[in-house]
């Protein structure tokens, strides 16, 4: 049985209890006492009143400690007291959040720093403090604490596979999912009104700078989001597709570094969306993800690649064009008949030969990728917060 009276006594016991004691409020006390105005009381003290409002306010970080030793006698509070009361009205004013051995241990165990200060994110691997500021604020967080790593029960896998560097593939897939967290789309997910937009994606590509926000801004609205975000060295992560808030949420990279295979890894991930959504949303997400050998992973991989090649430009029409690929006006005309930017057969025909010159060739002609991305680059630098980056840019393409 509840005893209503001893609740009653704790709160009245409570409420009884005296007002937590601060420099402020025993010096107050102390002018009231003397009947003595805050100007004489800085005369008899010898303290200037801008100092002393400073120290009693815990806004002056550095003090002559004479002018602590002098607010003590006058307050008739032993040094030690005086000091530790003085410490703590600076600490609520400049909290410090100790970088502890449990915190660097923390961080060693969960992220492979080599990795990040490569990409940028930090700009060392020694100042954890610096680590840690970093970090949450790219990923969200209060604490690093926080920080949990993703399930490795990924869509189509087996369940025994274990990817290497698990660290940095655990942060780039939190990363990512952070982004669509922020983004948060409102629109419903609509297979049908996917299907619908299929016909007119293609021609998108030709249009380098604005094409692929342009397919992005109709796919968020079909409740689809879609974000570009660089890999990391040792990921060999083309894409992937992430079930967040039960709407699928792609992400693109730049590992093949061309800028028809940006494209290639959208209508990949998109067919993963129109045939393998149920699996999908049981896994919470799907990496398309060249280390991975497993034989169920490839041989659906293998389907999405095969239904990008015959969207974008298939096997037929690469055969058809390579006997003209030196002939840029031909190729031109072909890819512009076809529906495609002219940097998508001299892609294919390297992917087809496979040899130094056509891939030479490939890239000389592939416009630079961040025309294309640089509006949904959620990648970021430094300092930079994603929900910063993220306000910035959601009037302009999810909305």
């Amino acid at each position: 049985m509840i005893d209503k009276f001893s609740d009653i006594d704790a709160l009245l016991s409570g409420l009884m209890k005296p007002d937590k004691q601060t420099l402020q409020a025993l010096f107050d006390k102390k002018l009231l006492e003397l009947d003595m105005a805050l100007t004489n009381a800085c005369k008899l003290m010898d303290i200037q009143p801008r100092t002393l409002k400073g120290i009693l306010s815990g806004s002056q970080k550095l003090v002559d400690v004479t002018n602590l030793a002098k607010l003590a006698n006058f307050l008739q509070l032993p040094k030690e007291q005086l000091l530790k009361l003085y410490l703590d009205v600076v600490e609520e004013n400049f909290p410090t959040d100790t970088i502890t051995p449990d915190k660097i241990h923390f961080i060693k165990e969960n992220f492979d720093l080599a990795v990040l200060r490569k990409a940028g994110l930090i700009d060392n691997i020694t100042d954890f403090a610096h680590i840690e500021k970093r970090l949450t604020a790219r990923l969200g967080l209060k604490s690093i604490f926080e920080y949990r790593k993703p399930s490795m029960d990924i869509a189509f896998s087996s369940g025994n596979f274990k990817a290497e560097n698990n660290l940095t593939r655990s942060y780039w897939i939190n990363a990512a999912t952070v982004a669509f967290k922020e983004i948060d789309n409102p629109y419903p997910y609509s297979r049908d009104e996917l299907i619908k937009l299929f016909p007119q994606l293609r021609w998108y590509t030709t249009n380098v700078d604005q094409g692929l926000v342009d397919v992005v801004k109709q796919l968020y609205k079909v409740g689809i989001t879609v974000i570009f975000q660089q890999s990391l060295q040792t990921l060999q992560l083309r894409g992937a597709t992430f079930n967040v808030n039960n709407k699928p949420c792609i992400a693109l990279t730049n590992y093949v570094g061309f800028y028809s295979t940006v494209w290639f890894a959208l209508i990949h991930e998109l067919y993963h969306v129109l045939f393998d959504w149920d699996e999908i949303k049981a896994s919470k997400y799907h990496l398309t993800d060249d280390s991975n050998e497993q034989l169920s992973v490839r041989e659906r991989e293998k389907e999405a690649d095969a239904f990008a090649r015959g969207y974008l430009f298939s096997k037929e029409k690469t055969d058809q064009v390579r006997r003209f690929i030196n002939d840029p006006e031909y190729v031109a005309e072909f890819a512009a008949e076809n529906h495609v930017h002219p940097s998508f057969p001299y892609v294919f025909t390297a992917f087809e030969s496979n040899n130094r010159t056509a891939w030479a060739r490939a890239r000389a002609n592939s416009p630079d990728v961040n025309r294309a991305v640089d509006l949904i680059d959620m990648t970021c630098h430094g300092q930079e917060m994603v929900e910063e980056k993220i306000q910035k840019i959601k009037s302009k393409v999810y909305a």
